[in-house]
């Protein structure tokens, strides 16, 4: 036994990163106010229309309450039924951008865990719609 060994860990397995960063480039803002509460529960957050990509005239699908915003990307709960891939406009007070369905997770027997990425890459546009999300939580 070396002089070291007390000092370094038996417990060799790798370590993971935390769910809520994983395979992100980038890090997101968290609207909840407490991580520990029930996602079910959370009354957090801040709620958008949800409507369809048309090009003729876009139609409500739902409601959605933002959990998570940042460049890449926003999680949104909401009783709407969307699948991986299909694209939607995010609209909160009249500004709407474009969002593909990345991940989808369900909560409970009406409510789903959406996440999803920017279709834009402007920055100035998700600058804007990160603004707008942050006074609605004041």
């Amino acid at each position: 036994m070396s002089q070291f060994d007390e000092f370094i860990s038996t417990d060799k397995s790798k370590k993971t990163k935390k769910a809520s960063q994983d395979n992100r480039q980038h890090i997101r803002l968290s609207l909840r106010k407490s991580a520990d509460e029930n996602l079910a529960l959370a009354c957090d957050g801040v709620t958008v229309n949800l409507l369809d990509k048309n090009w003729l005239q876009s139609h409500r699908l739902g409601i959605a309450n933002i959990k998570d915003i940042g460049f890449g990307g926003v999680g949104l709960i909401t009783a709407t039924s969307l699948d991986k891939g299909q694209e939607v406009y995010i609209d909160i007070d009249g500004y709407r951008m474009l969002v593909k369905i990345c991940r989808t997770k369900t909560i409970n027997s009406k409510l789903n865990f959406l996440g999803a990425r920017w279709i834009s890459t402007d920055e100035e546009k998700i600058i804007s719609m990160i603004n707008k999300v942050q006074p609605a939580l004041i």
